[in-house]
């Protein structure tokens, strides 16, 4: 009881913060914990994976809960991340109960205590937007493992050797994106639409340009953030912005507000590309005149890296204790390979994408990241390949 009121008290705190800080930083170092992948005003929801699928018995299952900084439907990171977990109880018979937390950040602490009192095995968190709650609540509970994916705790601030944080390379496969993005653009001019401005966001940004500009060192890139993940009628509008402006394919990276890049996209009769899931996949069957414009998606492949991790825990060989960034090399980001791909990219775009993923797999090409960047060197990046 005394850790709820605790979290009560913390969770007026937040909203005090939020009202008197909402201008954000600037000028200072970006880490994870900046921006993410948050989506959904609706209100906070739960449902169990377990119905039907679990093949041992409640007291034999490990009991997972999954702790959503958002709520599903985005077609995109949180729906990836409800795929592996998925995946975790048809391979290993495991109970998962997904929480759908909404977009009030005020709650988020609260939900890690309750999961974390109802003495589930393994919670799993997204995003930066839970590093704080499990760094206030996971010492308290030695004996529960906890996940965090696409961010980490800060390790020097306590003993978290039963958090494990999953940090992705999004910039290696942004940079690929970039490739096929300047080989395919007739006006060479690309757009790119982030979901907030922060380091997570900056790297698919950051690798975008880089690769783009390894095609065509005057590429130009037009560049803006929603500064929502659910808002999709905005991220419309700035989409078709900037396809008046010239841009001929736009990569947006702002979870289920991107959902409005692809409507624009289909308006305009330009190209887009998805991200985190194969959004072209998702039409495919619904909408086979919108997949047609998505002839890729920039996959940040967060279901096979929680299935990974419970496979290693399973083993007893998962690092506990530390935070692991993968990239390329582990199959945890990349782009996506379907039949728009095979169809819409010509033969000699995907052999250039295909040499580049395995150079930088090897480490022989090194993909800038927005990690520990300063404002300041974002914009100029920004700036340089502004129209």
């Amino acid at each position: 009881m005394k850790k709820k009121v605790m979290a009560v008290i913390l969770s007026v705190t937040m909203v005090i913060s939020l009202l008197v800080g909402c201008g954000g930083t600037s000028g200072d170092a970006q880490t994870p914990q900046q921006s993410g992948e948050s989506t959904g005003e609706e209100p906070e929801k739960e449902q169990s994976q377990d119905e039907g699928t679990a093949n041992a018995t409640s007291g034999e299952a490990v009991r997972i809960a999954l702790l959503l900084s958002g709520n599903l439907g985005d077609m995109s990171f949180l729906d990836s991340a409800n795929k592996g977990t998925t995946k975790i109880v048809a391979d290993y018979g495991a109970e998962v109960k997904v929480i759908e937390m909404g977009s009030d950040a005020t709650k988020y602490e609260t939900n890690v205590l309750d999961a974390s009192d109802e003495g589930y095995d393994i919670i799993i968190g997204s995003g930066w937007q839970l590093q704080e709650p499990f760094q206030n609540v996971a010492q308290d509970y030695p004996d529960i493992k906890y996940i965090i994916f696409d961010a980490a705790v800060d390790y020097t601030a306590g003993d978290y050797s039963n958090v494990y944080s999953i940090s992705y390379k999004s910039n290696e496969a942004a940079y690929l994106a970039g490739i096929m993005a300047a080989n395919m653009s007739k006006t060479g001019i690309l757009g790119f639409l982030g979901g907030a401005d922060g380091a997570v966001i900056n790297d698919f940004m950051i690798g975008f340009i880089e690769g783009a500009q390894s095609v065509n060192s005057d590429i130009k890139v037009i560049c803006g953030y929603v500064d929502d993940y659910s808002d999709s009628p905005k991220c419309k509008e700035m989409a078709l912005a900037q396809y008046n402006q010239g841009a001929d394919i736009i990569f947006t990276a702002a979870g289920a507000s991107g959902i409005g890049t692809l409507e624009a996209a289909k308006e305009t009769g330009n190209y887009a590309i998805g991200v985190d899931s194969d959004q072209a996949m998702l039409y495919a069957e619904s909408d086979p005149a919108q997949a047609e414009l998505i002839p890729a998606s920039v996959m940040k492949n967060v279901d096979a890296t929680l299935v990974r991790a419970y496979a290693m825990m399973q083993e007893g060989t998962l690092p506990w204790g530390t935070e692991e960034a993968l990239g390329l090399s582990d199959g945890a980001v990349g782009l996506s390979d379907n039949k728009f791909y095979q169809e819409l990219v010509p033969e000699d775009v995907k052999t250039q994408i295909v040499e580049a993923s395995d150079s930088i797999a090897k480490g022989e090409i090194s993909v800038k990241s927005a990690y520990g960047l300063t404002t300041e060197e974002v914009r100029e990046i920004i700036n340089s390949v502004a129209p």
